[in-house]
């Protein structure tokens, strides 16, 4: 069991009560990794989410040549395998630790559980997992926008 005042420090779950706290805080698990470590492989299955407590991630994809091409890195706070979890595919990246990291893992069978017994806490994950990936979403729009400008400018200019 986590302790629920290290639950309560946590941006993902600033919005829980007292009790959403101390329910959550039964079925989520603790997990460390070690600089290097693979959390987990593009293309394997996967049905956890990861809340990362303390560390940095980077998730990858894999090139053709078999190098790793770094998609983006994270951060104490942000989360991570929310797309396994939820749609049962498998994992779309592998995740590496760039530095010691501890996380949360809330295992897909757990959260089922929740939902008949605690619908309110469970829109309060599903809000909080679909706002973080809007927030990458918006970044890679963002991105994206700035690519277009930078090459439309290459071609005004030759």
């Amino acid at each position: 069991m986590i302790e629920q005042r290290l639950l309560r420090e946590m941006q993902f779950f600033s919005d829980f009560t007292d009790g959403e706290i101390a329910t959550i805080s039964k079925i989520i698990k603790k997990k460390e990794f070690k600089t290097g470590d693979t959390v987990f492989t593009e293309s394997e299955n996967g049905e956890s989410m990861y809340v990362i407590r303390k560390g940095e991630v980077k998730a990858c994809k894999t090139a053709p040549d078999g190098e790793l091409f770094t998609l983006t890195l994270m951060k104490d706070g942000d989360i991570f395998g929310e797309m396994s979890f939820l749609d049962g595919r498998p994992r779309s990246a592998s995740i590496v630790a760039i530095s010691d990291l501890e996380t949360y893992v809330l295992e897909k069978s757990d959260f089922e559980t929740l939902v008949e017994a605690n619908p309110r806490m469970t829109y309060k994950l599903m809000r909080n997992i679909v706002f973080t990936i809007h927030s990458i979403v918006r970044g890679m729009n963002s991105r994206y926008i700035e690519m277009i400008n930078y090459m439309y400018g290459r071609k005004r200019m030759g």
